[in-house]
């Protein structure tokens, strides 16, 4: 029996578009992408960690490099060869900064990837589990909460009193940032192992391992994702609060933009070599403002019903 339409017309039905479904990360990308601030912030992010990743190719000087016309006067204004100014060594700024961009993003990422590992595995079991296993480990994460970040930073970095490695620093600094990453994760777990999904997977027989690997982690993702931006914005102005106090990366030759802070504080914070301290410290600030926004951007796009149309 022919169509009607062909009847008519002669002419078959042209067929429908196939629309492809768009899947929630998919969609989450297209709302993030919407906003044209939080690409900014992201691109300004990542030419940071690309300048700061290739130090060692874009940077003019070692950061070892010392200008014997310089050394010993006082610190040299912005130039032409020396972008940044030099401080009172003879150090060129604009290359020590670079390589102060590189040594803490390292150990912020290190901090975020020790940090999840951690928060993941204790915040996953407390939510997942009932009864004594959840309350035992709510009460560890509560317990770490408790005491002051900057206090149990230093008195744990004490600890690698004369160790220069930024590794080291990161795993003490993320023995106290890994809580908020585990109350996350709990959070979520909480609210997903009553969904439907994981009921039907009990009923199938699947273990606890396959649920937590396969249905509620990936779940999770998204807030998982969101807390990491701030723990490596504040493992960034942790790590340069302890540095800048001396207790960081103890006789490391790299130089961090904590202890770049804490050169112009020696040398003179508030004199006419104004360069020594705002350029570090602008540094910083810039990379706080751009995670932090991108966080929360990201915490929109994952979060439909607070997504920024």
């Amino acid at each position: 029996m022919e169509n009607l339409a062909t009847t008519v017309s002669g002419e078959a039905p042209a067929e429908e578009p196939h629309v492809r479904s768009r899947g929630p990360w998919r969609s989450a990308l297209l709302r993030f992408r919407r906003q044209k601030l939080a690409m900014l912030a992201l691109a300004v992010l990542i030419l940071l960690f690309l300048a700061g990743g290739l130090a060692g190719l874009i940077a003019p000087y070692g950061y070892d490099h010392v200008d014997l016309k310089v050394i010993g006067k006082p610190p040299g204004a912005p130039s032409l060869h020396h972008p940044f100014g030099t401080d009172d060594i003879g150090h060129d700024m604009f290359s020590q900064t670079l390589y102060g961009i590189r040594t803490s993003v390292e150990v912020a990422f290190v901090v975020a990837g020790i940090a999840a590992a951690i928060g993941i595995a204790i915040g996953g079991l407390a939510g997942y589990y009932r009864g004594l296993p959840d309350r035992a480990l709510s009460a560890l994460v509560d317990g770490f909460v408790a005491i002051p970040a900057l206090l149990a930073a230093l008195i744990s970095i004490s600890a690698f009193r004369n160790v220069a490695s930024p590794w080291r620093v990161g795993l003490t600094l993320s023995l106290v940032l890994w809580p908020p990453v585990a109350r996350v994760v709990r959070a979520s777990f909480v609210s997903l192992r009553e969904r439907e999904f994981v009921e039907a997977a009990k009923a199938s027989g699947a273990g606890d391992g396959r649920i937590i690997f396969r249905h509620l982690l990936p779940n999770s993702a998204g807030p998982i994702v969101v807390s990491l931006t701030s723990v490596i914005g504040f493992a960034i102005i942790l790590e340069a609060t302890v540095d800048y106090f001396n207790y960081g990366l103890i006789g490391a030759l790299t130089p961090t933009l904590g202890s770049l802070l804490a050169d112009a504080a020696r040398t003179g914070i508030g004199g006419p070599w104004w360069w020594l301290y705002v350029i570090p410290a602008s540094v910083i600030v810039v990379l706080l403002v751009c995670i932090n926004f991108v966080g929360d951007c990201l915490d929109d796009a994952l979060n439909p019903s607070r997504a920024i149309v």
